[in-house]
């Protein structure tokens, strides 16, 4: 019981043992500094930015931070920023106040530079993005429109009321990409110096796009519900390739992989765990990160300076190109930060993520994470595998115990074992042992045993199972029980079990059947008498031999004398070998003669009432002769015995075929037998008129070992068939 609890407890320990350290084991550590409301911002100079809108007092709260994670903080009053872009020097932000929206300029010290009026008309769920600018010129969207802005030159132009979102795509400082939608048809096109626009490709329909140029080639992504349709196209607009991801936009990249190739970075998930794979367009598998069973929800994947960072609910994983794990992080994401954008931004020094909060780590180099890695690994191997030996071993305990009672339980068809408690309930038991208490396995044990012997046989067990509970001791017996139709003798041993302080845990109770031992016995004292029988048969015949007939009716009585000792002989010679020999020697013999050899062997003035009928067919067959006929004159002489105080008693022999069996016949108009007579004078040893039964023992090893069988057919009052039924192959 001990041993259970503590592989109970082990099990449920187990998962928190073996990733207790998994942050150990990899090159680098993230170490948590603080934690801010609001969206993080990349900025120029290794700096980022975090904006936290703050609705009840409508302030906006800028914390900029460098390097060290110092922070500096500036409060905008009345204020929302709605988007934030740095390059180079330039760091510029859309603002909106009281309906209206602004461009910001901002200096290096984050001090407003220079405010320009965009919209006087701007409502709260606008969606306002700056895609691209310069020193005086941007270009800006809003919902839908995509629109130029010149700050020098205070110009506003709108270059498209069908903008799609997320589709803006820089090629250089006089030309963009980006996709149009018109009339439920998607377009790309190309703009030239904020003037000039063409139609470049028709893009099939989907529920959203991406856009992008790696390794010179231009990638279109069309978003659906649950998957995305590839795109690759030269510079020159040919299309190289495309294929299908089945996975959410969120939940994949297109990536270098080398200076020319392209990969698919893609967060898949198989038998209950997630992965993180790297393919080419072919799904053919180049590398594979086979995540733990209790990572759960991928929430986005992201790709920075070679770097692939995947963000779970419950934990980061980020990894090099190769997908080799740089560092791994615990979190913890609540269901009301799932529907929020999340940000990330992966610095040498430092590593931040935004949900509605930004969470910041430094970094630290990990020098040992290898001797971690391994030290952990053979942990995560070594406990699992101590646990699974202790289990083998217990297994292995519980199956040679289980094993053993099984044998003890068969340890033999013709013997007995009952298992009980101290209190005499009845607990195991073998087939038979329920075959002679007379239940089956869908009697429930666990009863008093008094409640399973409920047939008169059972008295004799039940006398021995109560003297086995009164005398505490273990001791044998001799018992006689009544199963399979016959009266079986049985030694019975009866074990009382005991702990090691004294105490009665049960008894058992088992019994060999020694009826068998008894039989053999029997015959060998049989055979003993038989032997000594053939000495004085020997002398009767050679006496006989001897005599000298004065007449022809003495000659007569001389020969049947002869005839008869030879027959009883023969009966001799069957009681010797009866149950010794099970060996047959078959030859070809004719059926027609042998019933009629079978005949001759009678002498009809003995039966003078009886007419014997020979009705046997003539046809050839493979048998044992003389065991065949010792049957059928066995057969023979029980029906002559029936038919003694008949007047006109006819006996008839027969013999005939089909196609699978030869069948020989005995049948008699005697007195017919009893139903029980019937069903039990092919058992051994039964007799119905005080002998000992060797004839039919004799008759039924003789067509057994053909491989044939005996049907008996009789009714009291009106005579006997029995027909032996033989195979002919």
């Amino acid at each position: 019981m001990f041993l259970i609890r503590f592989l109970y407890l082990s099990l449920l320990l187990l998962p928190s043992i073996l990733h207790a350290n998994t942050e150990d084991n990899y090159p680098i550590i993230l170490e948590k500094k603080q934690t801010n409301p609001g969206k993080i911002y990349n900025l120029t100079g290794d700096r980022f930015i975090i904006v936290k809108n703050n609705w009840l007092d409508k302030t906006t709260t800028l914390s900029v931070f460098n390097t060290e994670l110092q922070k500096k903080s500036l409060v905008l009053n009345n204020t929302e920023i709605r988007d934030l872009y740095s390059k180079d020097t330039i760091i510029a932000a859309i603002a909106t106040s009281k309906r209206r929206a602004f461009l910001t300029r901002f200096d290096s010290h984050f001090s407003v530079n220079k405010l320009f009026l965009l919209d006087t008309n701007t409502d709260v769920n606008d969606e306002l993005k700056i895609q691209q600018t310069s020193l005086d010129k941007y270009i800006i969207s809003k919902n839908n429109e995509l629109f130029y802005f010149d700050t020098k030159r205070k110009l506003k132009q709108t270059l498209t009321t069908k903008f799609i979102d997320n589709s803006f795509l820089k090629i250089s400082d006089n030309k963009f990409y980006y996709l149009r939608s018109s009339e439920n048809v998607t377009y790309l096109i190309e703009n030239i110096k904020h003037k000039y626009e063409k139609e470049l490709l028709r893009i099939e329909p989907a529920n959203s796009y991406s856009i992008s140029i790696k390794n010179s080639k231009l990638i279109i992504e069309c978003h659906y519900e649950s998957n995305s349709h590839i795109l690759i196209y030269t510079k020159s607009l040919k299309l190289l390739s495309e294929f299908w991801v089945d996975v959410i936009n969120e939940d994949y990249l297109i990536e270098p992989i080398n200076n020319k190739d392209l990969g698919v970075y893609s967060i898949s998930y198989y038998e209950d765990k997630y992965s993180v794979t790297l393919t080419d367009f072919n799904f053919n598998v180049i590398q594979e990160f086979e995540l733990p069973n209790y990572i759960i929800s991928p929430l986005g994947i992201f790709y920075d300076k070679d770097n692939i960072t995947v963000v779970f609910q419950n934990a980061i994983y980020n990894f090099d190109n190769s997908l080799n794990v740089v560092f791994y992080k615990p979190i913890s994401i609540t269901t009301s930060e799932l529907n929020s954008k999340i940000s990330i931004i992966n610095h040498k020094d430092f590593f931040a993520y935004s949900t509605i909060d930004a969470s910041i780590y430094t970094k630290s180099k990990n020098t040992f994470w290898q001797v971690y890695y391994y030290y952990n690994s053979f942990i995560n191997y070594i406990i699992p595998l101590f646990l699974l030996i202790i289990i083998l071993v217990i297994y292995y305990l519980y199956s040679k115990k289980k094993e053993l009672n099984a044998t003890l339980l068969e340890l033999s068809d013709n013997d007995f074992i009952f298992v009980f408690n101290k209190k005499g309930d009845l607990i195991n038991i073998n087939k038979t042992a329920m075959k002679i208490i007379e239940i089956d396995s869908s009697v429930p044990l666990g009863r008093f045993f008094k409640y399973y012997c409920i047939s008169e046989h059972t008295a004799e067990l039940f006398e021995i199972f109560e003297k086995m509970r009164v005398l505490k001791e273990s001791f044998q017996q001799k018992i006689h029980i009544y199963h399979n139709d016959e009266l079986h003798e049985y030694i019975c041993s009866a074990v009382t079990k005991r702990r090691v302080t004294g105490s009665v845990v049960g008894y058992l109770l088992s019994g060999t059947d020694i009826t068998e031992e008894l039989r053999q016995q029997k015959l060998n004292n049989f055979a003993q008498l038989a032997h000594d029988m053939q000495t004085n048969l020997s002398t009767l015949k050679l006496n006989a031999e001897e005599l000298e007939a004065s007449s022809e009716a003495s000659e007569n009585k001389k020969n049947k004398i002869i005839k008869q000792i030879n027959i009883l002989n023969q009966k001799v010679r069957d009681i010797v070998t009866v149950g010794r020999s099970s060996s047959v020697h078959k030859a070809k013999h004719n059926a027609k003669i042998l019933i009629a050899e079978v005949i001759e062997e009678f002498d009809f003035e003995f039966y003078p009432n009886v007419t014997f009928v020979d009705e046997s067919n003539d046809f050839e067959l493979y048998v044992d002769k003389q065991k065949l006929s010792r049957a059928i004159r066995n057969a023979t002489e029980n029906s002559l015995k029936s038919m003694k105080d008949s007047d006109s008693g006819r006996l008839i022999l027969r013999a005939h075929k089909n196609t699978k069996y030869a069948y020989f016949e005995v049948q008699d108009n005697g007195r017919g037998m009893s139903k029980e007579v019937k069903d039990n004078m092919l058992k051994p040893y039964f007799t119905s008129a005080g002998g000992t039964g060797l004839g039919t023992m004799i008759m039924r090893n003789a067509i057994e070992q053909h491989g044939g069988e005996i049907i008996v057919e009789s009714e009291e009052g009106k005579g006997t068939k029995i027909s032996f039924k033989i195979p002919l192959s």
